[in-house]
């Protein structure tokens, strides 16, 4: 099972940080900023709701079984949050903001994913500097 984990982490790591501008641009081209919006809120839902699942003994939480899903889950729903929640976010926020001045699909594409990937940077920095600041 925890294998199984694995790999559904792995992929839904690729599918934030590469497929997700795509869904984003397809988004905002079909349905302006409340389907963007809405995909992301969808997006950001599941990432979340696998947090859940992998703080979890079922998930393959070994911590668990010592010292609770309680101490387990804030971490989880946190480092997915920073680090997959956070580039879906942003990767909206430059589909949206450029969306009226750069007309093709492969280029806001690409802006989409740089800034999915800055959110990502931002996102691990962001949650090892939280981690570093409560073990001091």
């Amino acid at each position: 099972m925890t294998r199984t984990v694995v790999w559904v982490e792995l992929l839904l790591r690729v599918v934030c940080l590469l497929l997700f501008p795509a869904l984003a641009v397809w988004a905002w081209r079909a349905g302006g900023a409340r389907r963007l919006w809405a995909l992301s809120g969808a997006g950001v839902g599941l990432v979340l709701l696998f947090a859940a699942f992998a703080a979890s003994a079922a998930g393959g939480n070994a911590l668990v079984a010592t010292h609770g899903y309680g101490y387990t889950a804030p971490g989880s729903l946190l480092l997915h949050g920073l680090t997959l929640g956070l580039p879906m976010v942003a990767a909206s926020l430059a589909v949206q903001g450029a969306a009226r001045r750069i007309g093709t699909r492969a280029g806001l594409y690409a802006l989409g994913l740089v800034a999915a990937l800055l959110g990502w940077v931002a996102g691990v920095v962001a949650a090892v500097g939280l981690v570093f600041g409560l073990l001091r």
